[in-house]
């Protein structure tokens, strides 16, 4: 009885250790081995893609205008073969807090501060989310003067300890429009 105890707890034993060695082992080593759950955004990152507008759309004029509205838009793909949690897209102005006042975002994944940040729940393996922003422009601008906003993605996960990080993914995507 004690014999078949032991045995039992060491095969539960091996079955967990198996289980936690598939569950934190990179993607790329997973293969078709494994369910298709979820992974990390930092996992995937390789399989993440962001894109934006070139240039911002001025909203009821042809030109962008010191405190003139405006809209653009960026996409987020995960061109992975599985699902992807954990992700984040920002989209900010470069020169900074005051250089655009946002009024809209499309994706209620989306929030609006200083910023656009969007908490994406998990993506579907070949999902994409477009998301359309609509803003005020600085009414300090001037003709000529350059409105860049970089949109980029970044993961948040737990690590060591219950802390979070917060990585960025890939390279920026830049929105530029000069004022009319």
């Amino acid at each position: 009885m004690l014999v078949r105890r032991a045995a039992g707890a060491a095969l539960a034993g091996l079955a967990v250790a198996g289980a936690a060695a598939v569950a934190t082992a990179p993607w790329s080593t997973l293969g078709s081995r494994t369910a298709h759950g979820p992974v990390d955004a930092a996992q995937a990152a390789s399989h993440l893609r962001v894109s934006a507008d070139r240039s911002a759309r001025p909203v009821g004029a042809d030109r962008l205008t010191p405190g003139g509205r405006y809209s653009y838009t960026f996409t987020v793909t995960n061109a992975g073969d599985r699902p992807v949690r954990g992700l984040v897209a920002r989209s900010e102005p470069a020169a900074g807090e005051g250089a655009m006042r946002l009024v809209s975002v499309s994706d209620p994944s989306c929030h609006r501060y200083e910023r656009v940040v969007c908490s994406f729940p998990p993506l579907d393996a070949g999902e994409r989310r477009t998301v359309e922003v609509v803003a005020t422009a600085a009414g300090s601008g001037h003709s000529g003067d350059v409105l860049r906003i970089s949109t980029y993605l970044a993961s948040f996960s737990t690590v060591a300890r219950g802390s979070v990080s917060y990585d960025v993914l890939g390279r920026p995507v830049s929105t530029v429009t000069a004022f009319g």
